[in-house]
């Protein structure tokens, strides 16, 4: 028995399987309706739409059944009592299957002698674009209160270890307290003219979540693989990606100690996917082999997509498949873009990138980087010779929380952000502060638990930011309570 008859006997097993669960009792047809569609069903089609037919509109399926020429007892024969979610998704597997058998069987019949790259590219838009996601995501109430209450233990517990926000840091303390951090599924655009320092950004919080130990997946466009690595590298080892490059730097030890960081946190750089069709493809091949904690892509304009006839539909085609990825992945991405000829020229209170207004309606979160130096030949000059430039990051939207601006000293050389000091105009040791912020929040989180525990059964709130509440309840924290938690966040 070959391949493909393999996979029409399971097929057929399962769906007769299913179809007899749902003849046995009724009540489960609406919930399967929203575990799988019946263009999914192979062999018996007809029978699932008459059975959801009758339930929507409260027919009787055996008299359906009759008037329509089919016969059930095939179904009661095959009859389980399997968990139907586990028969759903194994349906929609082998149906991936024969989908994925019958892409492979034509495209050996056309494998060209030349253009090989192009056909590899077709053939992969093609599995990406007909297999359908294997888990459908639940909307009724019972399991998003489920997933909530999860979802809420999940943070508290990160509270309790003295992790002050819900995502994952980006490095920059007063940037997480705005942000509240790196988060799963959003879209992040850091947007800025031309040679503003949008890659060194994108790298320096790339270079806080190696560190971190988290998986970043790297997507450039424009620079190669080994100018990234270098810009990395030297970011992490404080000094010019360039000069470690070739050979002339100086600070051994921490190149070393940032080269095996890098090689632990497993990472990754593409430089050749900038079709979308092969960039979905790699980042599901990304997912698929290891996880993946952040998805940078660098940058937007210079995606292409095959039969567009525009910039504008490129880039808005590009913005909305990638934040149906973000999505999809259930991984945060950040993309990089450059910002519109109107949004270049001043202060304008609208945020607008080149190509799309898609951009900015899609992301969850958008920075621009803007520089504080007005004349644009003195800002190339202290760059290249390796002043420090004072820079904005001004995250001027924010789907899930505050905007504000973020004072920074760029060092084109080495390609560092990094925050001002008390002297240089910020907050006296903005991370410290920070700490001391989260360390105290924490203290009092655990304190009304404890009190509550012993009070009542009713489940805690979330943890927040509120000096209200610090003030109100300072007094019951000691200093053994802060050094306590302290430890745990240094």
């Amino acid at each position: 028995m070959d391949k493909i008859q393999k996979i029409n006997t399971r097929s057929k097993q399962l769906e007769q399987e299913l179809l007899g669960r749902l003849f046995l009792n009724g009540k489960d047809v609406i919930a399967v309706s929203t575990l799988i569609k019946s263009e999914e069903f192979y062999f018996f089609r007809k029978e699932f739409e008459i059975i959801l037919d009758c339930a929507i509109n409260n027919k009787n399926v055996v008299i359906e059944f009759k008037g329509n020429n089919l016969i059930m007892s095939p179904f009661m024969e095959t009859l389980s009592f399997r968990n139907i979610e586990i028969i759903c998704h194994e349906i929609r597997e082998t149906n991936n299957a024969r989908k994925i058998y019958s892409i492979l069987e034509e495209s050996l019949k056309e494998i060209p002698t030349t253009n090989i790259f192009e056909f590899v590219s077709d053939f992969q838009k093609k599995i990406t674009s007909n297999v359908e996601k294997t888990n459908i995501e639940k909307s009724d109430i019972e399991s998003l209160i489920k997933k909530y209450k999860e979802q809420q233990e999940f943070y508290r517990e990160k509270f309790r270890n003295g992790n002050g926000i819900i995502g994952m840091s980006t490095g920059y303390y007063n940037l997480d307290a705005i942000i509240d951090g790196l988060r799963e599924e959003h879209l992040w655009i850091i947007g800025g003219y031309s040679s503003v320092g949008k890659t060194a950004a994108a790298l320096n919080i790339t270079s806080q979540l190696v560190k971190d130990k988290k998986r970043v997946v790297y997507f450039s466009f424009e620079m190669g693989q080994i100018d990234i690595l270098a810009r990395l590298i030297g970011i992490m080892s404080q000094e010019s990606g360039i000069s470690i490059l070739k050979g002339f730097g100086k600070k051994e030890e921490e190149t070393k100690k940032a080269i095996q960081l890098i090689r632990e946190s497993n990472f990754a750089i593409h430089s050749f996917k900038s079709d979308l069709a092969e960039l979905l493809f790699a980042m599901l091949e990304e997912t698929i082999n290891n996880k993946v904690n952040l998805f940078v892509i660098d940058f937007i304009q210079l995606i292409t997509v095959k039969g567009s006839r525009s910039e504008y539909e490129t880039v808005t085609t590009a913005i909305l498949e990638l934040q149906k990825a973000a999505k999809r992945f259930k991984v945060p991405i950040i993309v990089l873009s450059q910002i519109s000829n109107e949004g270049a020229k001043g202060d304008s209170p609208i945020m607008t990138f080149k190509g799309s207004g898609a951009i900015a309606a899609a992301a969850d979160l958008a920075i621009e980087i803007k520089s504080d130096e007005k004349d644009r030949e003195e800002l190339k000059r202290k760059l290249i010779e390796g002043e420090e430039v004072r820079m904005k990051w001004d995250v001027r939207k924010n789907r899930h929380g505050r905007v504000g601006a973020i004072e920074m000293y760029f060092q084109g050389r080495s390609g560092i952000f990094r925050l001002l000091t008390a002297k240089e105009g910020q907050i006296e040791d903005i991370e410290k502060e920070f700490k001391l912020l989260t360390v105290k929040e924490t203290v009092v989180e655990i304190k009304k638990e404890e009190t509550k525990k012993e009070e009542t059964k009713k489940e805690l709130p979330l943890p927040y930011y509120n000096q209200d509440v610090l003030k109100e309840d300072s007094d019951e924290i000691t200093t053994k309570d802060i050094d306590d938690v302290w430890d745990k966040v240094n």
